[in-house]
């Protein structure tokens, strides 16, 4: 009677004794990125959301908290950022259309930047630019480790790390500049190979600091309009 005690307790817990979790996929990492970057390279459109989770990182005289962008392919977004100086945190919306860029600062109407200004403003589209944003970058990181599958918005993905320079990131991203290599997690659907998610580590705050930027994608190849603020 004890013994067969034993065994129904066994076969409560964890679905019986001495049994072994299922083996983890067979995942490689580097063909993951890989996948991930065509998959990236051939949407049309997408939504972007960029949020600074720890450290500060600024851009002309204010401190990103987060944005968030439409994009369409290959060079047109409207983003919103929200963005702190001091004690006041607002929005600073920047439409990108046709090779011009429209600013519209709070109680403000659309102003279109000139050059210099233009070329400070953190520009989302370049995420996806072919030849510096997500599909030249992703592949070429170094060290690619899968480290799990995960649920990200409701679909499986892989995560995988990587390190990238300096260079690469700031290409792809200027307001991000750091002193040093950048850590990155990706998860990649496991289905469809679509970036989901990826979080930058590096020292890419104000003055060198440590700061953690991440990057969530959604919305892949949806209709979006974006309207040129121009007369």
């Amino acid at each position: 009677m004890r013994r067969i005690f034993g065994l129904v307790i066994c076969g409560l817990l964890l679905a019986g004794c001495g049994g072994s979790p299922p083996p983890a996929p067979h995942v490689d990492a580097a063909q993951t990125l890989r996948q991930g970057a065509a998959a990236i390279a051939a949407v049309k459109t997408v939504k972007a959301t960029l949020k600074v989770t720890h450290g500060t990182v600024s851009f002309q005289t204010f401190a990103l908290a987060s944005a968030k962008a439409t994009v369409r392919m290959p060079d047109e977004s409207d983003t919103t950022y929200t963005v702190k100086r001091q004690d006041l945190t607002f929005a600073i919306q920047v439409v990108i259309t046709h090779g011009h860029v429209y600013l519209r600062l709070p109680f403000t109407t659309f102003t279109e930047a000139a050059a210099g200004q233009a070329a400070a403003i953190p520009d989302l589209a370049r995420l996806f630019d072919a030849s510096v944003g997500l599909p030249a970058v992703i592949p070429a990181g170094t060290t690619p480790r899968f480290v799990s599958t995960d649920q990200v918005d409701g679909v499986s993905a892989y995560q995988v790390t990587a390190t990238y320079t300096p260079e690469q990131i700031h290409r792809m991203l200027s307001a991000l500049s750091s002193a040093g290599d950048v850590k990155a997690k990706i998860w990649v659907d496991s289905s469809d190979h679509l970036i989901r998610r990826a979080i930058l580590d590096g020292d890419f705050g104000d003055g060198g600091t440590a700061a953690t930027v991440e990057v969530d994608l959604s919305g892949f190849d949806a209709a979006v309009v974006i309207s040129s603020p121009a007369p």
